[in-house]
């Protein structure tokens, strides 16, 4: 990729941002021409159409959406890059300010958290681990890790947010073998309802139960017995025989491979939702954020597109 196809992409990434050529050429101090010859550049090498134009407006195709998911990313990347080198490797202090989802903070995030304070003595942390949904600048908060598209929850405010992808959570249906003993082995979604399903309480919703069936997502809130709102109490019914529960890899993991928990419906696999980290800018982005989020991307063991 040549540095002119660069150009082009953040042509294009400003277009759709702006919702217009004329408006992205004023972000990027070009002419509206010039931003319509860099998209027609990519339009031409990508053989695909990004943008439905018409005289008054300007909308993303389906492939233009698909590609400014990527090219956000590639952009993004890029300037970190030379910030991080701008920055001079600083070391980390002060205090890091973060919030994360209850389960997934407890399981995920405190450990790794643990080895970078060990690692920066001068480093000091307020965490918080709720479900509740903060508002990140309002709360004074320098990191926040949100599970599911932020575009979709209202985590993400446009030009106010950074968001950047560190792992996918993948949701199994689990039950024990002593549950599993008592019941016919549910073989499609629909059979959910033959069963004693455990579920997920939050904000007073229960949480629904995603599956691909025939090529397309189907979701499913079966009536439950027993709701609970907190991710680890389900897997502590689950174990207990109490029923099956939609949870996800990472809380159940270590009871699958000990035999404590089974998967069922494994035909079904539920699409992956993206954890994401947001921070308010990557402008002048402080060592102990960039640092911490490099960490706990490389832990997951995930690129960051």
């Amino acid at each position: 990729m040549s540095f002119g196809h660069v150009g082009d992409i953040a042509a294009f990434v400003a277009a759709a941002e702006a919702g217009s050529f004329v408006a992205a050429a004023r972000l990027r101090s070009m002419t509206r021409s010039g931003i319509a010859k860099s998209v027609g550049r990519l339009e031409s090498r990508l053989g695909v159409r990004l943008f439905h134009r018409t005289t008054r407006s300007l909308a993303l195709t389906d492939d233009g959406r698909l590609f400014l998911d990527r090219c956000t990313q590639i952009l993004s990347d890029l300037e970190d890059a030379e910030l991080s080198l701008a920055e001079g490797g600083g070391e980390p202090q002060g205090i890091l300010r973060l919030t994360a989802p209850a389960t997934f903070g407890r399981v995920v995030v405190l450990p790794v958290l643990n080895r970078f304070l060990a690692a920066w003595p001068k480093l000091r942390a307020e965490v918080s681990l709720t479900d509740r949904v903060n508002d990140i600048i309002d709360d004074g908060y320098d990191l926040a890790i949100r599970i599911g598209d932020p575009r979709e929850n209202g985590s993400l405010i446009a030009k106010t947010l950074i968001a950047r992808t560190l792992t996918r959570q993948q949701d199994l249906v689990v039950a024990s073998p002593g549950y599993l003993s008592t019941r016919p082995l549910p073989r499609h979604p629909d059979d959910l309802t033959e069963q004693t399903c455990l579920s997920y309480l939050s904000a007073g919703r229960h949480r629904a139960w995603r599956f691909v069936a025939e090529g397309k997502t189907i979701a499913i809130r079966p009536r439950a017995r027993l709701a609970l709102d907190s991710g680890e109490a389900l897997r502590d019914a689950a174990l207990s025989g109490a029923g099956l529960a939609y949870l996800p890899s990472y809380v159940v993991d270590e009871d699958i491979a000990n035999d404590r928990l089974r998967v069922v419906l494994s035909d079904y696999a539920a699409p992956p939702i993206p954890i994401c980290a947001l921070y308010p800018s990557r402008r002048h982005l402080a060592s102990k954020v960039r640092r911490f989020i490099d960490l706990v991307a490389a832990e997951l063991h995930t690129p960051s597109a």
